[in-house]
């Protein structure tokens, strides 16, 4: 099944729609401006990368929509599922299970090794694949929490004597705050596997 299939058979309503394409551009733009400013980094540096976050952003909540609210799993694990067990056109077995790996882990718990058998089933460079996506996306998805696009574009910057990243939403936080404290919980994987800290700064108007 090709990902416009999974949108068009499972995501129903216009604003969750929006909200997957909100995910994946923010995911991009905070990828591409990691590249930039790591260059470096070998966590950054992978095959197929855009590829592998459009994807793991366009499904990160299809669970959501298979199972209704009686669904017994979660939907990021039920997302996880239902995506292993039909397949993605166009991707390679290694590439399934990193999407997969990164759906599961958008929310939730974090990666263990030992304990969770998709995740352990990965090469270590896969693994550290799932580990820089979906850190991206709990960012990107925290910054949607209102399925509203309020963000739309941000910037990152970086202090090198801080060691502290910054990303800029361009909206006023003060009238967000819901957003901001979301960010906060969600961003802990995301400085556990990058090693530095990042908030959010609200100068661009």
């Amino acid at each position: 099944m090709k990902v416009e299939e999974y949108l068009k058979n499972y995501i129903k309503s216009k604003s969750s729609l929006e909200h997957a394409f909100c995910v994946k551009n923010l995911s991009l733009k905070i990828y591409d401006d990691l590249k930039k400013i790591f260059p470096d980094n070998h966590l950054l540096d992978f095959e197929n990368a855009h590829k592998l976050i459009e994807a793991s952003a366009l499904l990160h909540d299809i669970g959501t929509f298979f199972g209704g609210v009686t669904a017994l799993k979660p939907h990021n694990k039920t997302g996880a599922k239902l995506v292993f067990e039909n397949k993605i056109d166009g991707f390679e077995e290694n590439e399934l299970k990193v999407v997969c790996a990164s759906i599961r882990y958008h929310r939730g718990s974090k990666p263990k090794e030992g304990k969770h058998r998709l995740f352990s089933s990965l090469e270590q460079k896969d693994k550290n694949k799932v580990l820089v996506i979906s850190s991206v996306l709990r960012l990107s998805d925290a910054l949607d929490k209102l399925h509203m696009q309020s963000v739309r574009d941000i910037i990152l910057t970086y202090d090198f004597d801080s060691s502290a990243l910054t990303l800029n939403p361009g909206i006023n936080i003060m009238f967000n705050r819901g957003i901001k404290r979301v960010f906060n919980k969600k961003k802990t994987l995301f400085e556990e596997v990058f090693k530095l800290k990042i908030c959010l700064k609200n100068d661009r108007f």
